[in-house]
């Protein structure tokens, strides 16, 4: 009856996340709100996809697809042997375990007619496959500890789908070994299912199976060879066709081996009965949160590695990207590939913003719908992380489950504008300009300390402090691209290059950074590379702005956001 009702309860909260899930792909996704198609419109367009792409010859392409990315995880390999070893042994390990194992009334008893699960090569089968498992679920772990990224990247989630694998097969084999020792199973069996009545008999086979079965009797039986050789006899009458010698399970008959000293106590019936409700109950919760976990990747990773493999975004329907890039946040695996490549991922040892990390960002975007109170604070986080990426566009190449990574950043953009909150470089420019613009006496970042008298160069490095070479002669302002796009650029940038250095060359520094010509200088060094004095000028510029960042940045509120896991 437990079994049954914690069955039934794991199916129907599978069933309901799963259609929830689902749903939420026609009704979700990241970007502009005001682009997104209707729920409808996103449901017709899938059917008309769906309907395309099976009665075209892009079927061909969809079956190579699912044989090298889903069945031999092509994309995986790509990472290397190890990793897709890892992969593999999880993946099929589980399988395998699923449809011999936990469903053998429905998969292998239909296919082998002789089938017990106390034969080889079942036996020997269902430990090779836990035992497969184990590994790779061994490899994973030590891949999220030893390495920088991954175990930075690493999160309860993470850890919670590791744990509960390692749980199944664990109290799987553990079950099997008690099962293995335990003299009362024993004795059930041969009541059940022989026809033993003679005592001399039964006394054999108890000897045959202490010695050659494992099992763990509360009086050892006399051993001699001619119990063994009548043993042996009635136990191929009787046990023959539905027992093989359990050392096949090479797993849990190491455990039996093990326990045997405490046997008489491990394999007793509430023991075994304790092991057996705790493997299936840890089961059935794996599979009652399958839709609300990253074990959901089971799904929808393969869905969208076959869709995206034959849809065009270019050419497809703006509903139908709009469906995948809402698949594509369940798919994601968080196995840190992304932010293992991830060309700008030294930065975050400057930062400490985890949301640089591809996978922290997508993680983050997921998340944003559950933040509430903490959006406000959290918003201009996420939209320094996404500001920092360079588009190289390695993130998506990598990618196992070929999650168009840039696409999803270019949506987050759009949804971060719409929620007024635009990049930070764009917000610290509006805030600086539009204090100068103001007054021109205040500041929000003087560079000069308060209380102190100036010295030339306070708080500017060595390369910064060049400016006192300056004597303003304006080559640096005539050789500007930005201030000869100008008609009249005094008016759209305030200062000039060579008005800055003056002005940093005199003490006036508290205005300097109130000058659009800081914040819209390109980095071409055209000023610096023709200055006659060697001073250092796009190189102030930087400096300059990486201090009204830093400062800026350190007063941001709900910064402690980033180091949260979920």
């Amino acid at each position: 009856m437990v079994f049954s009702i914690s069955l039934y309860a794991a199916l129907i909260l599978l069933g309901t996340g799963t259609g929830y899930k689902v749903f939420m792909w026609f009704r979700s996704g990241t970007g502009d709100s005001t682009e997104s198609p209707s729920g409808g419109k996103r449901i017709k367009e899938a059917v008309k996809g769906i309907f395309v792409t099976f009665f075209s010859f892009k079927l061909f392409r969809l079956m190579k697809i699912w044989f090298w990315d889903v069945f031999i995880q092509k994309q995986i390999a790509r990472e290397g042997f190890a990793r897709w070893f890892m992969h593999f042994c999880i993946a099929y390990g589980f399988i395998f375990l699923l449809l011999m194992h936990a469903l053998d009334r429905y998969v292998s008893q239909k296919l082998f007619s002789e089938y017990f699960s106390t034969l080889n090569p079942f036996l020997f089968l269902r430990n090779f496959f836990g035992a497969m498992m184990l590994l790779g679920l061994a490899m994973a772990a030590y891949r999220r500890i030893f390495n920088r990224v991954m175990r930075l990247t690493t999160r309860r989630m993470d850890i919670y789908a590791l744990v509960v694998l390692a749980l199944i097969a664990l109290s799987g084999f553990f079950l099997e070994a008690t099962k293995i020792v335990s003299h009362e199973r024993y004795e059930e069996m041969v009541s059940e299912y022989s026809s033993i009545s003679d005592e001399a008999e039964a006394g054999a086979l108890r000897a045959y199976w202490a010695r050659e079965f494992a099992v763990v009797f509360p009086k050892t039986p006399s051993t001699d060879t001619g119990s063994l050789s009548k043993g042996k006899e009635v136990h191929t009458l009787n046990c023959a066709s539905c027992h093989s010698r359990p050392t096949a399970a090479f797993i849990s008959y190491g455990l039996a081996k093990a326990i045997s000293p405490s046997a008489l106590v491990l394999s007793q019936k509430n023991v075994r009965e304790f092991l057996r409700y705790f493997h299936f109950l840890v089961c059935f919760l794996g599979l009652a949160l399958l839709p609300f976990t990253k074990f959901f990747h089971v799904l929808t990773s393969p869905l969208v590695l076959l869709v995206n493999g034959v849809m065009d975004r270019q050419k497809a329907s703006p509903a139908n990207v709009a469906t995948v890039r809402a698949m594509e946040l369940d798919a994601c695996t968080h196995c840190a590939s992304c932010s293992l490549h991830c060309s700008v991922e030294p930065i975050y040892r400057e930062l400490s913003n985890i949301t640089i990390l591809p996978s922290e960002k997508l993680a983050a975007i997921i998340s944003l719908p559950r933040l509430n109170g903490k959006l406000a604070s959290f918003l201009p986080i996420i939209g320094e992380g996404n500001s920092i990426c360079t588009n190289c566009y390695r993130c998506t190449d990598v990618c196992p489950v070929g999650i168009v990574l840039q696409d999803q950043w270019f949506h987050l953009d759009k949804d971060l504008t719409q929620q007024q909150c635009p990049e930070p470089f764009i917000r610290l420019r509006n805030d600086f300009t539009a204090r100068f613009d103001s007054d021109r006496s205040k500041t929000l970042i003087p560079l000069t300390p308060s209380g102190k008298k100036f010295k030339q160069g306070v708080g500017l490095s060595s390369q910064g402090a060049s400016f006192n070479n300056c004597f303003t002669c304006m080559t640096c302002s005539n050789a500007c691209p930005v201030v000869t796009s100008y008609q009249y650029p005094k008016e759209k940038l305030g200062l000039l290059p060579h008005q800055i250095m003056y002005s940093l060359k005199f003490g006036i520094q508290d205005n300097v950074l109130g000058a659009g010509m800081v914040w819209d200088c390109l980095g071409c060094y055209n000023c610096q590379q023709n200055c006659p004095q060697g001073v250092r000028v796009t190189d102030i510029f930087f400096e300059l702005k990486n201090r009204a960042f830093q400062k800026t940045r350190n007063d941001v509120v709900g910064l402690e956001v980033l180091g949260g896991r979920s």
